[in-house]
């Protein structure tokens, strides 16, 4: 499969807020607040851009997934929203989006990278975890569903910090 990644356009914001609520419903059960979450930081996101982007990534005219990274502060940034269609899963496009945002991370001169996601992500994590991320914090979370389990992962940019 061919994929063009590109930035974001006019009208992307909403379909990556729809996607989610529509994806994470059918398959992880995550309520309706789950899409006013997103919607909220895609909101937050667009009136304060600086220092972050989404990517969307296609093929044959069609949206394949996407992924962004959005700024914290002057070192720290968030990797958010990133999602694969389920036909798309397994073809290389996940490594490829992660490679794009963590090549704009050090371009930015990002020290570290953050991300929230839940357990039960499997192919997510060992995508994480090939790229320098590792589990720092577990917590419950019922807000989107009942006995989900939050999970933040970090990565340092600055190799000296990483623990071994």
């Amino acid at each position: 499969m061919e994929f063009t990644i590109r930035t974001r356009r006019p009208g992307d914001a909403g379909y990556i807020a729809y996607r989610h609520a529509v994806l994470y419903e059918r398959e992880y059960g995550l309520d309706k607040v789950f899409e006013k979450y997103v919607l909220a930081g895609l909101l937050d996101f667009l009136d304060k851009p600086e220092g972050g982007e989404i990517w969307l990534a296609e093929c044959a005219g069609k949206i394949a997934g996407f992924i962004a990274i959005v700024r914290n502060n002057p070192t720290t940034a968030q990797l958010r929203w990133f999602l694969l269609e389920p036909e798309f899963r397994g073809t290389g496009l996940g490594r490829r989006l992660m490679e794009t945002v963590m090549e704009f991370c050090r371009q930015q001169n990002y020290q570290q990278v953050f991300l929230w996601t839940f357990k039960g992500l499997d192919a997510a994590r060992h995508l994480y975890e090939r790229h320098g991320f590792f589990l720092t914090e577990e917590k419950p979370n019922n807000t989107w569903k009942h006995e989900l389990l939050e999970q933040r992962w970090e990565c340092s940019l600055v190799s000296e910090s990483r623990p071994v």
